[in-house]
């Protein structure tokens, strides 16, 4: 994978204009990235997460929920408010839109959204905004989540929840380190679960791939330990040359905020890469640029001489 591709400003402004206008107060509604297929037909795998990063985890339960289920397409689906997930350190969600989406055109079976909305229930919504009526939807999720997604302590009104979700599509449950087909049957033997028992189904995802965990790998990331034999090549790439979960990745995502309001400007005049570059050396350009950046008063177009 070309490293171009990580600093292509015009995308990565495309990503944030998009997230922008996802607002979490609106109706639930989601948005295809990109080209990254059709809709509106078929059996459609929504295979919702932080993705914080993506790993082969995440791709093996989409490819084997497409096999086994004979999904049509797969959605790796990203929402702009992650329950339970809202102050874990992250990379930008323009740079997590943008890995998904370099592995969607790699993998040729899969596509790329984003939504507005949270919970799975509002997620269904949202999705079935974009697909019309006509697919069957399928949430492709771990057993962790599925306990979640019973628990009444996300809702409001759960059974209103529950009853909105499993109307407008099914769960595919795939094991998670000690929760697999046994938990499932258990929770959904539970007399407020039994309605929904039929929309439910189990998926046995190999024993390597249900214990990748990607709080774990950002602790070893940030740690200095090398994380290749789980995470796609592009994202170890990506991971190597931002130093994602490491301090100097906060300053590709403080540069990008910062020219973001320029942006027609900066598509043309910025070289994203050597502003990186220059913004994490010890070099008294550098310094002046880091200045720049952390102060709050600085204006957008106060970078423009120096850029």
């Amino acid at each position: 994978m070309a490293l171009a591709a990580f600093y292509d400003l015009k995308q990565l402004f495309y990503f944030r204009e998009i997230l922008e206008a996802l607002d979490p107060k609106k109706h639930p509604h989601a948005v295809l990235i990109g080209d990254s297929g059709s809709v509106g037909s078929g059996r459609i795998g929504i295979l919702p997460g932080s993705f914080n990063p993506p790993t082969l985890a995440h791709i093996e339960l989409g490819r084997r929920a497409k096999e086994s289920f004979k999904l049509d397409e797969i959605f790796f689906t990203i929402s702009r408010v992650t329950v339970d997930k809202e102050k874990i350190e992250v990379i930008s969600l323009e740079d997590r839109l943008l890995l998904l989406s370099l592995i969607a055109v790699e993998l040729g079976w899969a596509s790329v959204a984003a939504a507005n909305r949270g919970l799975y229930f509002e997620q269904a919504r949202a999705l079935r905004s974009l697909v019309g009526n006509n697919a069957k939807l399928y949430f492709i999720v771990g057993m962790d989540k599925v306990m979640q997604i019973f628990d009444s302590r996300y809702y409001q009104d759960r059974e209103k929840a529950l009853h909105i979700l499993f109307t407008e599509s099914q769960l595919i449950a795939a094991n998670r380190g000690l929760l697999g087909k046994e938990n499932l049957e258990a929770l959904l033997n539970r007399s407020e679960n039994e309605p929904y028992q039929d929309r439910v189904y189990p998926l046995r995802l190999p024993g390597e791939f249900e214990e990748i965990s990607s709080s774990a790998i950002r602790g070893k990331i940030a740690a200095g330990e090398s994380m290749k034999s789980v995470l796609p090549e592009l994202v170890n790439n990506f991971i190597s040359e931002s130093a994602a979960y490491r301090p100097p990745y906060d300053l590709r995502s403080l540069l990008l905020r910062r020219l973001y309001p320029i942006r027609e400007w900066a598509e043309k005049e910025a070289d994203f890469q050597r502003l990186v570059y220059t913004a994490g050396k010890t070099t008294e350009r550098g310094e002046k640029l880091r200045k720049l950046l952390i102060n709050p008063r600085t204006s957008p177009p106060d970078l423009k001489p120096f850029l």
